[in-house]
């Protein structure tokens, strides 16, 4: 089978393309081929909705409002709808599967059509920090028309203000990879790390757990950022921008993996012989496993990209050598995390900066030779801190809030950058607020890492574990102007609720 070569959207789509510059073919033909399965009946499994649909599908929420009648048997629905695995160490290769069965049919539609035999799904990196242009969405993807005069399909309303205009929509802080390549853990650990790839987890549609690092950042934060159908696991599937999004997400799994040989996908056989389903392009049930979808080069759906080179500096000195596992057992280096603090009643985010204090105790547990770095983190520079922000609900689709730590009285949280903690994207925040069906119900979970700040304060004499301050602040973009006044507008319309921060220490 050949390979298919996955390329930049950036590449196909010139950056100072001038109204009227021809379409690229590979872009044409996906809307095309999007145009053609959106007028197949949702009972299709290669039809455009029910693809959506495995993402997640809820009847009576907009958009998903078709009578019943006309959807496949309940039967069917559950065995092969709201399946997307988030906040989970198998958010990557479910993803992956998905989106490589995906990619079979559209390429099908579009040898159908009389298009070429090897069209593969374009990626759209957004994180190329010498084009801040790559961070508002390629002009395929907003213009009004196709080339033939027909509507464009790739055209959503109701993204973010200023996305179908070509405004740039998101910042550094939104595609940022440092934190997630650098991690050398796929697999993250209750309290402490959350790992490159996410916590092990049976299957997890959502909420329980703390997001990866790369589910968070960039995944989620982009989420976010686009808006409308991409704002919502119930919908994201329908804005044809999902799956290019989400070719972006998996080539920097390709990438991270090639950053140093120490960087390695889990070796569990739980992890590996899960078993996901799907439909391919003749409408046949196809089961796959992760360990099926670990080279992509030699998968069952053979595809490559084409550029996976890191963004940043491959690890300093010689290489460790790969830690030696038994056969389906992981070995990690990671150190058991212990919770030292936590807030002592719930914080509520309504829109406004919100800054809360937990006291931090001293380890006596598997911490307690970490002590240092709850009390003098230069005296143990191999812990590490974590902050957990647990029990995240909320009733709608919100904006994302920046963390920040122990920022002084009267400042302005953004001049301080050197006191930023993390991201918390509320991409799936009403999803994993609702119990029910595959949801849990008890909202998201993340944990930052703040082991560096805290070393950053005490070489300045302002390291004080009695007074660990927190501040929280809505993520509404200054430095786009033409959309600020947009972001603004899109404030919660009822308040987040965080159950409880807590501090661990590893």
């Amino acid at each position: 089978m050949a390979v298919r070569v996955r390329k930049n959207i950036w590449t196909l789509q010139p950056l100072t393309a001038a109204p009227g510059t021809p379409w690229d073919p590979t872009v044409e033909w996906y809307a095309r081929a999007v145009r053609a399965m959106q007028a197949r009946p949702i009972k299709s499994p290669t039809s455009w909705k029910y693809q959506a649909a495995i993402h997640e599908y809820e009847n009576g929420t907009a958009p998903n409002t078709e009578p019943l009648n006309t959807l496949p048997s309940s039967t069917e629905r559950a065995r092969f709808w709201t399946q997307c695995q988030h906040n989970s160490w198998f958010f990557l290769p479910w993803h992956r599967i998905y989106l490589a069965y995906f990619e079979q049919i559209v390429a099908a539609t579009v040898a159908g059509l009389g298009g070429p035999g090897d069209w593969a799904l374009p990626y759209w990196n957004y994180s190329d920090l010498s084009k801040p242009q790559t961070r508002s969405l390629p002009p395929a993807f907003f213009l009004a028309k196709l080339p033939d005069g027909s509507p464009n399909p790739l055209l959503v309303p109701g993204r973010r203000p200023g996305a179908n205009t070509g405004q740039i929509i998101a910042n550094a802080t939104h595609v940022d990879l440092s934190v997630c390549l650098a991690d050398p853990e796929f697999t993250g650990q209750p309290g402490g790390n959350p790992g490159f790839g996410g916590p092990k987890t049976a299957f997890n549609h959502g909420g329980g757990f703390p997001f990866g690092k790369v589910e968070g950042t960039p995944h989620g934060s982009m989420h976010v950022r686009v808006g409308g159908f991409m704002g919502a696991f119930n919908s994201a599937g329908l804005d044809p921008l999902f799956w290019l999004h989400h070719c972006n997400i998996d080539r920097l799994w390709e990438v991270w993996r090639k950053i140093s040989p120490t960087h390695k996908d889990p070796v569990d056989a739980a992890w590996l012989s899960q078993s996901f389903e799907f439909h391919d392009a003749n409408g046949v049930v196809v089961a796959q496993m992760p360990s099926q979808f670990q080279s992509i080069k030699t998968a069952p759906l053979p595809y490559d990209y084409d550029d996976v080179s890191s963004p940043i500096a491959a690890p300093v000195g010689p290489a460790a050598a790969p830690i030696a596992a038994a056969a389906g057992v992981t070995v990690s280096s990671q150190k058991i995390p212990e919770m030292v603090g936590a807030t002592s009643a719930p914080v509520v985010l309504s829109g406004r900066p919100a800054t809360v204090q937990i006291a931090v105790d001293t380890p006596v547990g598997p911490a307690a030779a970490a002590a240092g770095v709850a009390l003098a983190p230069a005296t143990n520079p191999d812990a590490q801190l974590y902050l957990n922000i647990e029990n995240v609900t909320g009733s709608g689709e919100a904006e994302s809030y920046q963390v920040y730590v122990n920022v002084p009285s009267g400042d302005d949280p953004h001049t301080h950058p050197e006191l930023f903690a993390g991201l918390l994207p509320m991409f799936g925040l009403k999803e994993a607020s609702r119990a029910g069906g595959n949801h849990p119900g008890d909202g998201l979970h993340y944990s930052l890492g703040i082991g560096h700040i805290a070393r950053h304060l005490q070489a300045q004499g302002r390291w004080d574990p009695a007074d660990l301050r927190l501040t929280f602040v809505p993520d509404v973009t200054t430095e786009e102007p033409a959309i600020a006044a947009g972001n603004v507008a899109l404030a919660p319309a009822q308040p987040i609720r965080v159950g409880r921060v807590s501090l661990y220490v590893a």
